[in-house]
C-alpha cells in the first residue's frame, strides 16, 4: 500500500536504522515492523487481517484518523488519503495512549 509520512522524523527513523524515535529500542523496532506491514499490505483489508495490528478507526475529534498497535502501549497514527480514486494512507505519529 502506498504511504507518505507527515513528520520527516518519522521518515528518517524507519529509513535510517541507526536513528530512534527516542523511546525504546522495541518501539522502534515496532514502528518499523508496522510501517513495513504497510508497505506490503495491498488494500486496507490486508491491514484489517493482521489481527495484531488492531487496523482501526479512532473515535470522536479524531474519527479521521485511524491506530494500528505497535505495542500494548503504543501506536501508530495514520490518516487515510485519496487522490485520483487511489488510497494511501499519511503516517502522522507513533503515540503512547495509555498516559
Amino acid at each position: 500500500m502506498k504511504f507518505e509520512f507527515d513528520d520527516p522524523d518519522l521518515e528518517e527513523v524507519y529509513y535510517d536504522r541507526s536513528k530512534s524515535l527516542g523511546y525504546t529500542p522495541a518501539i522502534d523496532k515496532g514502528f518499523r515492523k508496522v510501517v513495513g506491514f504497510i508497505a506490503s499490505a495491498h488494500t486496507e483489508l490486508d491491514l484489517r487481517k493482521m489481527t495484531g495490528l488492531h487496523y482501526h478507526k479512532l473515535k470522536g475529534g479524531r474519527k479521521h484518523q485511524r491506530g494500528l498497535d505497535i505495542t500494548d502501549k503504543w501506536r501508530l497514527i495514520v490518516e487515510r488519503v485519496r487522490e485520483n480514486g487511489e488510497l494511501s494512507l499519511l503516517i502522522v505519529l507513533v503515540e503512547n495512549y495509555h498516559k
